[in-house]
């Protein structure tokens, strides 16, 4: 295999040290041909045709000329994230690279999603600006998935106009801000790779400069990530961006040279129907019943007494939770359900 670029291996070895960031655009993939956030902003507009006032496709907003019909579009862009089946391809290679951290500026929960599949350990949150969540300090081994623009999981969260951008931007300039630990990360952060943007956004670039970038040596995005040689220029003079060639699949590189390192993440889907079920439920946060299917898969296995142990300390800390901190709580039980998803894994295949 040919040698990586230069800024691939500074990439790679930032990533032994826990200091590389992904960040994730909302035209990361096309479907049916069209970028993922066009398509949805198409299909909405389709399908709400007298209640949007205009769409500005530049920034990707509506104008909705009644507010009381927010709630029933903000469901139906939920639905069609959900609906969507991205190519997966993608989403693995990213899963198995060791970032500690991914965020993304769109919705959806396909990594997570992905990641639960794949049984690799990690966090996802969301920033939601009425009621931020407080994190775990991302790391290699549990790598944190952020949504920095809302999750389809909360579709009050979602930016459909512009209100609901500028109570974001409020939302990240004064209180409650961007999680502590996530603000650390990201200015710990050496290298950042851009992926799926549209850099010519006002919105995006001011993204930019709220996820405290400062002390970064590289930023990198590739080439196409836009459209014309002015945004490169202002580009790289306001946030020192570099674009590498339209030709290349940074990711594929990224990847590749990961993989010669032998620091990829180890990656399987499941292989039983057991296997799914619990992962299911570990998706949707319900640990109880997570460990409950778990123990009844692992009866007469090597796996028996692991799932009876994991299934008491399970009980034990829901007796407990009236009266703890949920900072206490939280990262208990994201432990168990770590525990639980690796032993699920290890179900017999069927």
């Amino acid at each position: 295999m040919p040698e990586p670029s230069p800024d691939i291996s500074k990439i790679v070895a930032d990533l032994k040290t826990g200091n590389a960031t992904l960040i994730l655009g909302p035209e990361l993939f096309d479907v049916d041909g069209v970028p993922m956030q066009h398509y949805v902003r198409q299909k909405i507009q389709q399908q709400f045709n007298d209640q949007i006032a205009s769409y500005y496709e530049r920034d990707g907003f509506f104008i909705i000329k009644n507010q009381d019909d927010k709630p029933e579009i903000a469901e139906a862009v939920a639905d069609l994230y959900r609906d969507m089946r991205p190519n997966e391809a993608i989403f693995q290679e990213i899963i198995e690279i060791p970032f500690p951290l991914v965020v993304s500026v769109s919705p959806d929960t396909f990594l997570s999603d992905l990641a639960y599949r794949l049984g690799v350990t990690h966090r996802f949150s969301a920033f939601y600006p009425n009621a931020p969540e407080d994190i775990e300090t991302p790391t290699r081994e549990a790598p944190l998935f952020y949504n920095v623009a809302g999750c389809v999981a909360r579709e009050s969260s979602l930016l459909l106009d512009y209100d609901d951008l500028l109570r974001l931007l409020e939302g990240m300039l004064s209180a409650p801000k961007l999680p502590e630990r996530l603000r650390n990360t990201l200015g710990d952060t050496k290298s950042f790779l851009f992926l799926g943007f549209q850099f010519d956004r006002w919105h995006t670039q001011l993204l930019l400069r709220l996820l405290n970038m400062r002390q970064a040596v590289r930023r990198i995005a590739p080439q196409t990530a836009t459209p014309d040689d002015d945004t490169q220029a202002f580009l790289l003079n306001q946030f020192k961006i570099k674009f590498l060639g339209d030709d290349r699949d940074l990711l594929a590189e990224l990847h590749q040279a990961c993989a010669d390192e032998g620091i990829l993440r180890t990656t399987t889907l499941p292989g039983s129907a057991e296997q799914s079920d619990i992962i299911r439920l570990l998706q949707k946060g319900n640990v109880e019943k997570a460990v409950e299917r778990l123990l009844h898969a692992a009866q007469g296995s090597a796996l028996a007494d692991d799932a009876t142990m994991i299934s008491g300390q399970v009980h034990a800390l829901l007796k407990e939770k009236p009266m703890l901190d949920s900072r206490d709580f939280f990262p208990r039980q994201n432990k168990l359900a770590d525990t639980i998803l690796k032993l699920a894994k290890q179900l017999p295949a069927v």
